[in-house]
């Protein structure tokens, strides 16, 4: 197992802390999460009607046809080439508030997402659908991340100890859990072989896990950025990890950091880029950069990278299957983008909430007028 320091904190802290990285080597339960200060005054928004969709829940599939997103806890499903208004759903929208993370097979036959503070549903387009009860580690145990395999084969079910449990899709069984005391911060992610899981964390030791071994591959540790985003090249010889100092110092600043999943040795540390999340182009001699603004970037690797105006504040990285597209959204807004005329050319529609068929609907400014 490689474990990479980037400046001089140690891992002894992760080693030490009493929750081990192995299953069986004398794990202890993890610590629950501090609970917020019951009397720290919070300026809170009121939720909006205007915010229907849940950009980080976008899906494209395998073959680049089709979309999905949450709207609320709603499943929309889009025609990728048509644009317009959605070809399917799955759910009623009755919640809008209650979008949370989504994962969903390579050919869109089976969707999960969280139906539940700790639960999952796995449901298929004809309405079929069944309930993951993840295991507490902790009082308030819940969902917050959600990853299936490139095979379809197994999900990723990350806790907001940190734990991840993996799943098995095709009945929903437990295969193995991955212990570990850090959090749910950063995101995973599948190698294209599905034999390894990325996994970012905000406080302690960022991991790769081979699958069949239950150990760490690469631990990976800084201490001056947190890692938050892992992309695999397409044959699955490097990896690109997003980092940020955001809350961590006085200033912030991104990088990105290549690594080689051969030897697990690090390739270089790019800090001119200011990634939130990437994906590799179909040749992976390219990324494609989502920096949490108004533009993306087409970065060949080494080179200084085009800046792409977009007018939608973007956090992730879809890219089709032939790489001239890309697919943008906010919690208002899909479309899709052509990277070589750089101009939008396909837009989605998102359904309006209805104020007479949502829970809760005094709260909403839209429907107390």
């Amino acid at each position: 197992m490689r474990r990479i320091s980037i400046t001089t904190l140690s891992l002894a802290g992760l080693l030490l802390s009493g929750c081990s990285a192995l299953h069986g080597a004398g794990a202890q339960a993890c610590p629950a999460p501090q609970e917020p200060d019951s009397n720290a005054i919070m300026d809170v928004r009121p939720p909006s009607l205007d915010e229907i969709l849940h950009p980080d829940s976008l899906q494209l599939s395998q073959d680049g046809t089709q979309l999905a997103a949450m709207h609320g806890n709603q499943i929309l499903i889009w025609d990728a080439a048509e644009g317009g208004s959605p070809s399917d759903s799955i759910g009623e929208a009755t919640h809008p508030t209650g979008s949370g993370p989504l994962a969903v097979t390579p050919d869109f036959s089976q969707f999960a997402h969280q139906s539940a503070d700790d639960a999952v549903a796995v449901v298929s387009p004809d309405g079929e659908e069944q309930t993951i009860q993840l295991e507490q580690r902790h009082d308030n145990e819940e969902v917050t991340q959600l990853e299936i395999s490139p095979d379809g084969e197994q999900l990723a079910v990350r806790g907001s100890s940190g734990t991840i449990a993996i799943f098995s899709m095709a009945d929903q069984e437990l295969e193995t859990t991955l212990p570990a005391c850090g959090d749910s911060g950063g995101e995973m992610s599948f190698s294209p072989d599905s034999s390894k899981l990325f996994a970012a964390s905000r406080h302690k030791a960022t991991t790769v896990w081979d699958l069949a071994t239950e150990e760490t591959v690469l631990e990976l540790q800084s201490d001056d950025v947190y890692y938050t985003h892992g992309a695999w090249s397409h044959d699955g010889s490097r990896l690109a990890i997003s980092a940020t100092s955001f809350g961590h110092g006085p200033e912030d600043h991104w990088n990105l950091t290549l690594m080689d999943t051969t030897d697990w040795e690090m390739i270089r540390t790019y800090p001119e880029l200011s990634p939130v999340a990437t994906t590799f182009f179909p040749d992976d001699d390219e990324l494609l950069v989502a920096n949490g603004s108004t533009s993306i970037q087409r970065w060949e690797i080494g080179a200084i990278p085009d800046e792409l105006e977009t007018g939608v504040v973007n956090y992730q990285a879809q890219l089709s299957p032939g790489g001239t597209l890309a697919y943008l959204a906010d919690r208002e807004t899909l479309n899709r983008f052509d990277l070589e005329s750089g101009e939008t050319d396909v837009t989605y529609d998102i359904p309006e909430f209805d104020c007479s068929e949502i829970a809760g609907a005094d709260m909403f400014d839209e429907c107390s007028e």
